[in-house]
């Protein structure tokens, strides 16, 4: 297909062809008559917007043209694709005569020209119809060339002059040009394969024909038949090495292009190709380039190359051996690859390559890894639609047939779905398996056994320790697993042969039993969800499914927890399943469940007293509220527990007991939960709150003695050497292993048996808490009602005193009340000073905020402050309110706590942290049930409490278990200091501890850290819309941070801490901040000026804050004046101090006069270094800078270089103060002088002797 053969061929071929003719006598070009120019968009409005018949009738104009001027066609046909591509009338007639390849390089030029914009073109898929105008495209050319003889077609040279330009077009540097011919090109390809075989057809009969005739027909007959199979095979010959030449050259090229959109279709139109010709399936190039498109950056493309390689592999296509052959050896090589995509970060691509392995023919191909991991992929993926999809493969490829998803009946309508039924149904399934009616009960009993054992093994073999998580597996298996939802089975599997022992019947192993409970807890749970989220349309069958869970759940609920009592995993999650169905059942209370009341209190109760989990007491504690809604019997069995639990609390906190502490914590554990969850566990009783607190002030003097001890060894610089340790303890390891060194620290660090050990500590901090909160809440109750008449105040009361059963009084614990609020706020402040443990003083802390806030709640009618003399306080806040107020020496120790946190984090790496401002999402972590279903509501506090509260075994505090990571360290000072901005005590928010955080705003902090301190500006900053006084406030806190900065580390971390406070101001500034901003920093300035000098760099850090929008020129102005009035009445020229001289120029609004030889274009954000000569300096700037022996120039005090010639700088002592002063020079520093220090540094750090000498 050489173009000079094309040209010359289409001159002989179809002379009425008008195109330019070269006069080789004179060389001119003479004029010959053009062709016509296609009607403007004509041709392409059909394709945008009609249909494929108005499509099919152009199409046909198109041929009928093709038969009459070729030239004319073939300009139309290009002209149209470029028109589809967005140029109108960007190919003429002399183009076409011209070569391909110098219309592609004049294109760009072109289109620049006429101004026209390619991205947005007719067959984008982003323009409206676009799809529609590529579907009409395709159509009109296999229309256009179907209609024609394939003979004529070649013998027309049609297809010669279409190649040629389709062999150049798709390689544009225009991509709507690649796009259209992309387009145009594969679609003549198809065009051609249909040609092609109309060809071979034709070839193939004239070759019977002339073999039957061979004998009957006379000599010139079967020459002329000769003739003719000749030419058709010609013509096939030629039609293939057309349609070759087309597909090798675009396909390879446009699957590797780098628009996404012309790689899809060029997928797409390969899929076409090799359904039309199958014999491409043989060729590796092809399957190939369909396997390459698996690692596509773009989703679609690899989706869809996933979605065509599932159907090379479909049960349902019909290939030849060979082709099936063919493919079965590529799977052997591509399976590796597709199994990756299992994990790809598209849901939609790996939910594909899921789908696509689940055929029988790839799935027998695995290996076991690879098949582990597909499986996985059920736990392992976050995205459900994922692991749905591996749920079917399980269901397929691991459970035993018909596994336990049920069928999808077929989509079919009224009697087309009737007659298509037994053909579409496996032989041998009856009505039942598709879903219908009219099975047996001992069938569907059978198959719903089988289905939860097929699931229970799975878990068993494929989970083993990540149970936890076996939600995941329900969610996947739900939508489609009728048997999650059969109650029964699941209830009579866990109970199997637990009556019927010695008869046959063997129970579950307890791991079977334990996985099948997660399988129940997990189904629950999912269908309490779906009640609380379902549409209106399905209320109805979502409240069914859950009304039958509690029917057949709640009445055996009894029995499972007598079965299951030993087991502590397997207990919580019934506890779990418990409280769901209860709590839905006292809900609804039109729905009646046949519910054994005493026996299942009794069974609650009873996993209540055992060595149980925190979150079991809850789960049961929460069932028998529910029950108390509905049945006396629970109310009564709950204050039965409650008395039951207290006693032995006030038994064990006697003083003769105190060596009985590992017995209390069990019980505190019960006391703690109880008065959580709806009930004063101390009744009143303040005898009980100050036992409870003399343990506690042992733990704090043990602690402080310990503390005391080290600081003493540490003093003396004494250290324990192996020589000193008794004989007794220098023998051999013990029974237990430990050997002597391991006792003697054991020794040392031993804690007396009347200290409360760590967990244990925790757990009275907390039934402290919740008893002062009842006691509070019980006693403003009682005072809220007496303000609203007597008569409701006697029922208060007498509802106050049923509370309290008995063990104490309303009049006494009201008395009591503050002074016992003072003493657990001292004794967590002590915690927080003395205690080692992080965990304890972190409760301590918090425990402390949480009863200021308290305080804070009950003010307007309680006071729960005493003063000096432990006299309760009178009210003294505004409307007649009890002020809270946090001592000074409270104050200075949660300060202390406070800000150790932010010193030990402060080189924490707190990339990739869980965690940020707003709190910490829990991930479940370790061997079974923990963490308990629960923590999706549990806060980031209380998980790291409880952890501590329930670790078992030994004390974790001396065995050191309980070790907090760096980045636990950080989320402990996120936490703390996220109480300080929810504070609302005024001491505490807008106090030290409030200055304190929001010095963590500074850049160098952890983001999480300063995510907490912008929160605090925030609410500062809505609360300065109030009233002048807090806006003064808002600026002031700032203020206050910079200097504390500047005092402890210099002046840059001031300045940087100011320019992140400036950043959160905004762009413009607001009216109500204008005077409180001038307040507050004509006050920082003048603070800035003392006799010492110590405190001039902090107006380095000051200068941010003179911003044109937010302080106006006049108030600018009385800044300057009180600045130069301060200067002047401690003795400092402030025209010639630097760091003055620096703040005035901010001040007056102009940057300072620069030397004459330096230009005035110096932009203004280059970087101004002051200078002046040694003999003009001022006594107080010779003090503060440093002066370079080399050139005279004095420098910034934080230089190490000099900035006008680049010498190295010594550190030098203060000048003594002399008379004389000098005008300030400013000089820009020099191209010249920065490239010596440049050079001079980099000479240093190469070769330090050489870099001295210089």
């Amino acid at each position: 297909f050489c173009p000079i053969f094309c040209v010359w061929v289409m001159k002989r071929s179809a002379p009425n062809v008008s195109v330019p003719i070269r006069e080789e006598a004179t060389g001119d070009v003479a004029e010959a008559p053009r062709a016509e120019e296609p009607a403007a968009s004509s041709l392409a409005k059909t394709i945008r917007n009609d249909t494929p018949l108005a499509v099919k009738q152009k199409a046909e104009e198109w041929a009928t043209l093709c038969s009459r001027d070729l030239g004319a066609a073939v300009l139309e046909a290009l002209s149209l694709t470029l028109e589809l591509a967005g140029l109108p009338g960007a190919l003429s007639v002399a183009d076409l005569e011209a070569e391909p390849q110098v219309f592609l390089q004049r294109l760009p030029e072109w289109v620049r020209a006429q101004g026209l914009d390619p991205t947005m073109y007719p067959l984008s898929p982003r323009v409206s119809q676009g799809r529609r105008s590529v579907a009409n495209f395709e159509k009109f050319w296999a229309f256009g060339l179907a209609v024609q003889n394939g003979a004529a077609l070649l013998d027309s040279q049609l297809v010669a002059s279409l190649s040629r330009w389709l062999l150049m077009l798709p390689n544009a540097t225009i991509r709507s040009v690649r796009h259209s011919a992309t387009v145009a090109a594969l679609a003549v390809v198809e065009a051609l394969g249909h040609q092609t075989q109309v060809l071979t057809r034709s070839h193939d009969t004239l070759s019977r024909q002339l073999e039957t005739s061979r004998g009957t027909v006379n000599a010139r007959q079967e020459a002329q038949l000769k003739r003719d199979v000749a030419a058709s095979a010609a013509h096939k010959r030629d039609m293939e090495i057309a349609r070759n030449q087309l597909l090798e050259t675009t396909v390879p090229q446009r699957s590797r292009d780098v628009n996404e959109v012309i790689r899809l279709y060029t997928l797409n139109e390969v899929e076409r190709l090799m359904k039309q010709d199958p014999e491409l399936y043989l060729q590796n190039k092809w399957t190939a380039r369909v396997f390459l498109m698996l690692h596509d950056q773009a989703v679609d493309v690899r989706l869809k190359a996933i979605n065509v390689i599932a159907q090379w592999y479909s049960p349902t296509a019909k290939r030849s051996a060979a082709v099936q052959e063919h493919l079965g050896q590529f799977a052997q090589r591509a399976l590796t690859h597709l199994v990756e995509r299992v994990a790809d970060i598209d849901a939609k691509v790996a939910a594909a390559a899921l789908r696509c392995l689940k055929v029988p023919a790839l799935a027998e191909r695995m290996k076991d890894e690879e098949f582990d991991m597909v499986v996985n992929m059920v736990i392992g993926s976050r995205e459900d639609l994922v692991r749905e999809e591996a749920a079917l493969f399980i269901n397929s490829h691991v459970f035993q047939d018909p596994g336990i998803c049920q069928k999808e009946k077929p989509k079919k309508r009224g009697a087309a779905a009737d007659a298509g039924r037994d053909e579409d149904r496996p032989e041998g399934e009856d009505d039942e398996a598709w879903g219908g009616g009219g099975g047996d009960s001992l069938k569907d009993l059978y198959n719903s056994e089988t289905a939860v054992s097929m699931l229970v093994e799975y878990l068993e073999n494929y989970m083993g320790d990540k149970l936890r998580i076996t939600e995941r597996v329900v969610g996947a298996f739900w939508p489609r697993a009728p048997a999650l939802t059969h109650w029964s089975t699941m209830v009579n599997l866990a109970l199997v042969g637990e009556s019927q022992r010695g008869q046959g019947f063997d129970p579950v192993s307890p791991k079977q039993r334990q996985a099948l409970l997660y399988i129940m807890e997990a189904a629950v749970r999912r269908a309490d969800d779906e009640v609380k989220n379902a549409r209106p349309s399905e209320k109805d069958s979502t409240a069914l499914r859950m009304n039958e869970a509690c029917s057949h759940i709640i009445p055996e609920m009894p029995r499972l927890l007598e079965v299951c009592r030993p087991e502590e995993q397997q207990t919580l999650l019934l506890s779990h399943i418990c409280k769901l169905l209860v709590e839905y059942a006292s809900d609804n209370s039109q729905f009646q469940v046949l519910v054994n009341a005493k026996a299942l209190c009794q069974a609650l109760r009873k996993a209540m007293e055992g060595q149980s989990p925190l979150d079991t007491i809850k789960y049961c504690c929460d069932s028998l509220l529910a029950l108390a809604r509905c049945f006396g019997e629970a109310k009564t069995t709950f204050l039965d527990l409650a008395r039951s639990i207290h006693q032995d609390c006030a038994e064990l906190l006697k003083p003769e007991n105190v060596e009985r502490l590992e017995e209390l914590r069990p019980v505190a554990t019960r006391f703690m939960m109880l008065s959580n969850r709806g009930i004063d566990m101390s009744f009143g009783s303040v005898e009980m709150m100050d036992r409870m607190l003399d343990l506690l002030n042992k733990r704090v003097e043990w602690m402080a003695e310990k503390k005391a001890a080290a600081l003493e060894a540490q003093a003396r610089g004494e250290t324990m050497k192996d020589e000193d340790v008794p004989e007794a303890t220098s023998r051999g390891p013990e029974p237990d292993g430990s050997t002597g060194a391991q006792r003697k620290r054991r020794r040392k660090g031993a804690r007396p048996e009347a200290v409360p050990d760590m967990r244990l500590t925790l757990l009275l901090l907390e039934c402290l808490g919740t008893s002062v909160m009842w006691h509070a809440r019980m006693s403003f109750w009682v005072e809220t009602q007496g303000s609203a008449s007597p008569d409701e105040k006697d029922a208060a009361e007498k509802e106050v005193s049923e509370l309290l059963q008995g063990f104490g009084e309303l009049p006494t614990l009201r008395a009591a009340l503050p002074r016992a609020v003072a003493k657990f706020r001292a004794i967590c402040c002590r915690l927080i000073e003395t205690d080692q443990s992080q965990y304890v003083q972190f409760h301590a802390y918090f425990a402390y905020m949480f009863v200021l806030q308290l305080a804070l709640g009950v003010s307007d009618r309680l006071g729960l402050e005493v003063d000096e003399t432990g006299s309760v306080v009178r009210p003294t806040g505004w409307g007649a309110t009890f002020e809270v107020r946090v001592p000074k020496a409270h104050m200075e120790v949660l300060w202390t706590y406070l800000n150790g946190h932010y010193v030990n984090i402060c080189d924490v790496e707190a990339e990739g942290v869980t965690f940020n401002g707003e709190g910490h999402r829990i991930e479940g972590k370790g061997v079974g049930v923990m963490p308990a279903p629960s923590q999706g509501t549990m806060t980031s506090v209380r998980f790291l409490t409880q952890q501590c509260m329930a670790h078992p075994g030994e004390d974790p505090e001396a065995s050191g278990m309980l070790t907090l990571s760096r980045t636990d360290e950080l989320m402990l000072a996120v936490l703390a200091s996220r109480a300080v901005f929810e504070s609302d005590i005024e001491d505490i928010g807008a106090g030290p501890l409030g200055l304190l955080l929001l010095t963590q705003l500074e850049r160098a902090k952890p983001k999480p850290l300063r995510e907490v301190a912008h929160i605090l500006l925030r609410k500062l900053r809505e609360h300065s819309k109030i009233s002048e006084e807090l806006a003064i406030q808002y600026f002031a806190m700032q203020k206050e941070a910079v200097e504390s900065v500047y005092r402890c580390s210099g002046s840059e971390a001031a300045l940087s801490l100011s320019l992140s406070f400036c950043r959160t101001w905004g762009v413009r500034g607001l009216p109500w901040l204008e005077r409180p901003l001038y307040v507050i920093l004509k006050e920082a300035v003048v603070e800035c000026i003392t006799r010492d000098r110590a405190r001039l760099p902090l107006l380095e850090a000051f200068m941010p804050w003179v911003k044109g929008d937010f302080v106006p020129d006049s108030r600018c102005k009385d800044i300057e004046d009180a600045l130069l009035r301060r200067c002047e009445s401690v003795g400092i020229e402030g025209e010639i101090t630097m760091h003055v001289n620096r703040m005035l120029h901010k001040l007056r609004k102009s940057a300072p006069e620069p030397a004459a030889e330096v230009s005035k274009t110096v932009e203004d954000e280059e970087v101004e270094i002051t200078a002046v000569s040694q003999g003009s300096a001022s006594p107080g700037l010779r003090e503060q800078a440093l002066t370079c022996k080399k050139c005279g120039a004095i420098n910034l005090p934080d230089s190490n270089f000099c900035r006008n010639c680049g010498a190295k700088l010594e550190a030098q002592p203060h000048a003594s103060p002399s008379s004389g002063s000098g005008q300030t020079k400013m000089w820009k520093v020099s191209e010249d002088a920065k490239a010596r220090a440049l050079a001079w540094v980099a000479t240093l750090k190469t070769d330090p002797e050489q870099g001295r000498a210089v």
